[in-house]
């Protein structure tokens, strides 16, 4: 019974250290949690400590295709957080897992860091959703844009200097090809079909 005793008493100092290691190490350093689903390297510029979220079930109510889902570790009141609001016209949200959940508008998000969230599906049928986008450009007002899909991958979308596309592809990298590609202007929104897939690219995210 003692050496039971004695063995369990062991456990727990061991899970007692482990656990005081790891407030260690948080307080250390903000970790981000996977349920964020945050990317890049920093918001609105690299190093900062924000970031741009993705699709998850912790941020999927927040999600608009009109806007870029950023996150500040910490309450509304942070400077990082009080920053966006001031300088982006961020919108406080919400708040999940210690971080402050701020909408920010396209047109500040694709000049800060040229991505942003458009809507799309990946298949007939499926409802349009918020998709996270890069977009990259060239001297001559080209440019490609790479769109995350609903159900993982990605589909890169090469546009003509005039805003038309020319071709899609998997990947940026990838050589586009015409392929099953049709495209419609309705208002201010260029809708790309490419086979069953759909995709609704404000006109200001092709605007440099």
């Amino acid at each position: 019974m003692r050496t039971a005793l004695g063995r369990c008493r062991v456990l727990m100092a061991m899970t007692a250290a482990v656990a005081a290691v790891a407030v260690s190490k948080t307080a250390d350093g903000f970790v981000w949690p996977a349920s964020l689903a945050a990317f890049g390297d920093g918001y609105p510029s690299a190093g900062d400590v924000c970031r741009r979220l993705g699709e998850s079930p912790a941020t999927s109510a927040y999600l608009d295709h009109m806007a870029t889902l950023v996150g500040c570790p910490g309450d509304r009141g942070s400077d990082s957080a009080r920053a966006i609001e001031r300088d982006l016209h961020g919108r406080v949200v919400g708040e999940a897992h210690g971080v402050t959940l701020i909408s920010v508008p396209d047109e500040a998000g694709v000049a800060a860091g040229e991505s942003g969230t458009l809507r799309c599906a990946h298949r007939v049928g499926q409802r349009l959703r918020a998709c996270r986008f890069e977009i990259t450009r060239g001297d001559d007002r080209s440019a490609v844009l790479v769109v995350h899909l609903p159900g993982g991958g990605t589909r890169a979308i090469f546009f003509a200097p005039d805003g038309m596309v020319v071709g899609v592809a998997s990947k940026a990298g990838d050589r586009p090809t015409r392929g099953k590609v049709s495209e419609a202007k309705k208002a201010d929104v260029d809708v790309i079909s490419v086979g069953a897939e759909r995709y609704e690219v404000p006109a200001r995210v092709l605007e440099r």
